[in-house]
C-alpha cells in the first residue's frame, strides 16, 4: 500500500504508518517486529509521534485513543 511505498521512499510519516499497519495486520501481514523497526527509523528522524510510541513501548493506544481499538480488532475481518 501506499504507506509501505512512502516508508521504503523514505519519508518518516510513511515509516511510522507502515509501522503500525505492521503492528496491527492492517493492510499487511502481521509482524511487531518489523513494525517496531519502521517505528524506530521514523523515530531515529525525529518524527514526535513515533518517538512518543517508543518511550510508551509500542503501547499502541498511545497513539490510537480506545475508542479506535475496534477498527483493528482482528476478530472483525
Amino acid at each position: 500500500g501506499w504507506d509501505r511505498r512512502a516508508a521504503e521512499a523514505g519519508d518518516h510519516v510513511g515509516m511510522f504508518n507502515y509501522g503500525l499497519d505492521l503492528m496491527r495486520g492492517r493492510g499487511a501481514p502481521r509482524d511487531d517486529a518489523a513494525g517496531r523497526r519502521w517505528i524506530d527509523d521514523a523515530a531515529d528522524r525525529g518524527l514526535p509521534a513515533a518517538i512518543r510510541l517508543r518511550e510508551a513501548d509500542y503501547d499502541l493506544d498511545e497513539v490510537t485513543p480506545d475508542a479506535d481499538n475496534w477498527k483493528y480488532d482482528q476478530k472483525l475481518y
